[in-house]
């Protein structure tokens, strides 16, 4: 078998994102007639279909799949190689896209731009976390901060780095004319929780429910912003992670007296191909002892 071009395995990979010639043209700069000429030429040394068309795009084979994943890891491993010999290492600071929510991006990510300035050029792109986790197994971005609360942090991805950033305490807030010392006291309260699918707003209904009471919920958003809004104006209650409370308005109020069996997760994650990316680590390492 002809050995192939590292070109080829890169648009194998732009295909394997997109799930388009037309997008994988587009993120590569080229013309949808080269990259399939370049895929054909691939198929051809590969011995097999890599991809099966259809009026929507295309899906990759099983072979597609595994030469797909191969190929992120190899790209991976070669962009490693070259930030590691560059000869402009000590005065360039490596490119390193990272997704995180946006309370990560505000209280974990932006404190540590400046910090890591010299050695990191970070671009940060404002993700919910399953969104981000995909985006960094599609090689969208190169890392996330995700967040998750019990067990619900997905443990498939396995070609995935993960390391704990910290675990946080979940609060009841509420004005506070409206605070009680139980979180039974709260059954008949109104509420303002993330939608069923969120991790948090999730794991409140089951609260709720193990409690033995089902929330009224009279607004659901992820916004924590206008969480605070709702509580104010409507004298509803919520639960929120700590980060979220960084910028608490003065005239709401957290119940101390309550401990909640529930946390929140952050964690760093990355692929595992990248790992030892002299940025990801350094990040990693800021992020686990931010000093």
């Amino acid at each position: 078998m002809v050995p192939t071009t590292l070109e080829r395995l890169t648009i194998l990979d732009a295909i394997a994102s997109s799930g388009t010639i037309a997008g994988a043209a587009r993120t590569l700069g080229y013309t949808p007639s080269a990259v399939s000429q370049q895929l054909a030429s691939l198929e051809r040394e590969a011995r097999t279909p890599l991809v099966e068309r259809s009026n929507r795009g295309v899906v990759l084979t099983s072979a597609g799949q595994l030469l797909a994943v191969r190929s992120g890891e190899i790209l991976d491993a070669v962009r490693t190689a070259f930030d590691d010999v560059d000869p402009t290492a000590a005065t360039t600071a490596t490119p390193l896209m990272v997704a995180a929510f946006p309370t990560a991006i505000i209280e974990i990510l932006l404190p540590l731009r400046d910090r890591l300035a010299s050695t990191i050029d970070l671009t940060i792109v404002d993700a919910e976390s399953e969104h981000a986790l995909e985006a960094v197994a599609s090689r969208t971005v190169d890392a996330a901060i995700i967040d998750g609360y019990a067990h619900q942090l997905r443990q498939g991805l396995r070609q995935l780095e993960r390391t704990p950033i910290r675990v946080e305490p979940i609060r009841l807030v509420a004005r506070p004319d409206r605070l009680h010392d139980t979180f039974a006291a709260y059954s008949e309260a109104e509420w303002v929780i993330a939608g069923p699918t969120s991790p948090i707003g999730h794991a409140l209904r089951q609260l709720c429910h193990d409690t033995g009471f089902v929330p009224k919920v009279i607004a659901e958003t992820d916004d924590h912003r206008i969480t605070f809004d709702v509580i104010r104006t409507c004298g509803a209650v919520s639960l929120l992670p700590e980060l979220a409370l960084a910028d608490l308005p003065d005239d709401l109020a957290v119940a101390d007296r309550i401990e909640l069996p529930i946390e929140r997760r952050i964690e760093f994650v990355t692929r595992r191909s990248l790992s030892a990316n002299r940025a990801v680590v350094a990040l990693a390492g800021a992020l686990t002892d931010p000093g």
